[in-house]
């Protein structure tokens, strides 16, 4: 017990540690790992400012234009003389990537340049020696007024429950080269500015435009994973509508169950679209963290050729039903559980506080230069809130790597890791890692 509370202490201090690291952008966020490394002396002796660095190289000629004709500077000087903004410069040959060009930029209005520029630059001197081999969140200047998230600065309206949604980058350095989002962009360079700093990006870093389900969707390997949870919803309902006919003499709706019983089953897509209900006016309405995705291929490697298939499996071994003693909807399907440790970190099987419930949720966002044993093991996935200390949820995942391979399974589960066949998909609320098998917990039977 000693040992536990020992490791608890040590986490609650990392993670107050790692707050204390992002003061230099004057904001608050989330939570991230420590900086691997000592701390290397750092003074910033600058002769040139941004704009005037971004001139002396002629590989950043187009996003100098960009620059240019947004007329940023004077935002940023609008903010005070002291202010200090960190860019992530792409080079002409990563803007040509997209098809980007010198002539794109003199047919960009002042508006989207704005857009462009602040999507790439965020408030703060973030100098190299503050990155490390696992990845450090910044918030670009750039925000979307339709995304809410769970507050960290809270700084007004009073009452206000959520901060508005900027654009992030994660940032690392792996073996001499900088990493945003978890990808390779190049060498790591970086010069220092009068007014802050540039990071020169040799490949293009697109800002994300589709939620998770928006991208599952798109991908086109993911059918049996999103098709099979909303067919389940469906017939979740269905059922519940069945049962409750004989017993209240008339067949409601769906709409006039949920008046009922609103929290009866969550939404499949909770997680991963923004939330449009009301009630969230004054709520974040959108999740941000990483989704293990199994494809297609995945689900037909465990028995299901078909998405009737997993649903066949689902009405054999669920007890789904409307109990009548009690007069409330009772049971689950068995692919709930399963599909828990894909989406949600296996929280359906989450330690709660008999008093207060789950802890509050730790930071889940984590690219793929994060899936280290070392770093996310032992790792809190719900610690702190109004839980005790000792009902926190840890980590349900053991990661491994085998040489380049990135390897996870459900900690003493049965089944041999299963493969990351691709990692770093990235969405609005988070990355999507794709799995070549499906997360298996132990005494789980799949026949």
């Amino acid at each position: 017990m000693k040992n536990k509370s020992i490791k608890v202490t040590r986490h609650i201090v990392l993670m107050w540690v790692a707050g204390l690291l992002l003061i230099f952008s004057c904001r608050k966020t989330e939570f991230m790992p420590d900086i691997v490394g000592e701390q290397v002396p750092y003074q910033n002796e600058a002769t040139q400012d941004i704009g005037q660095l971004l001139a002396k190289h002629n590989e950043t000629k187009v996003f100098l234009g960009a620059w240019q004709k947004s007329n940023i500077s004077a935002l940023i000087k609008a903010q005070g003389i002291h202010t200090k903004v960190t860019v992530l410069a792409p080079t002409d040959n990563a803007l040509k990537q997209a098809g980007i060009t010198a002539e794109t930029i003199q047919k960009m209005t002042t508006e989207e340049l704005i857009e462009f520029v602040q999507f790439y630059s965020f408030w703060g001197e973030l100098d190299q020696t503050k990155l490390g081999k696992y990845s450090l969140m910044v918030r670009s200047m750039l925000k979307n007024s339709k995304f809410r998230v769970p507050f960290y600065d809270n700084e007004e309206p009073i009452g206000r429950r959520y901060d508005l949604y900027y654009y992030r980058h994660y940032l690392a350095v792996k073996d001499g080269e900088l990493l945003v989002n978890g990808k390779s962009v190049g060498k790591l360079t970086y010069e220092s500015a009068t007014d802050g700093g540039i990071y020169f990006m040799e490949k293009f870093v697109q800002k994300p435009t589709m939620t998770i389900l928006d991208a599952l969707k798109a991908d086109g390997r993911f059918t049996f994973f999103i098709e099979s949870q909303r067919l389940a919803e469906e017939a979740f309902f269905e059922k519940m509508l069945d049962d409750i006919e004989p017993l209240w003499g008339y067949r409601m709706s769906k709409e006039e169950f949920l008046s009922y019983y609103p929290d009866a089953r969550a939404p499949y897509t909770r997680g991963w679209v923004a939330e449009s209900d009301p009630i969230y006016e004054n709520e974040a309405n959108l999740t941000l963290t990483a989704t293990f995705a199994p494809t297609d291929d995945a689900f037909k490697r465990a028995g299901f050729n078909s998405v009737q298939d997993i649903l066949a499996f689902n009405a054999k071994r669920g007890d789904v039903r409307y109990d009548e003693l009690y007069f409330e909807p009772r049971g689950a399907y068995p692919m709930d559980t399963l599909f828990s440790y894909h989406r949600n970190w296996g929280r359906i099987v989450a330690t709660k506080d008999p008093a207060y419930g789950m802890a509050m949720g730790n930071n889940t966002v984590f690219y793929s230069n994060d899936l280290d044993p070392v770093l996310l093991n032992d790792y809190y996935v719900n610690i702190g809130g109004s839980g005790q200390v000792q009902y926190a949820y840890k980590m349900p995942f053991a990661f491994s790597q085998n040489e380049n391979q990135i390897q996870m399974k459900i900690k003493n589960a049965e089944q041999a890791p299963v493969n990351m066949v691709e990692t770093d998909i990235n969405t609005i609320n988070g990355p999507i890692h794709v799995l070549d098998n499906l997360l298996v917990p132990k005494g789980f039977k799949l026949k």
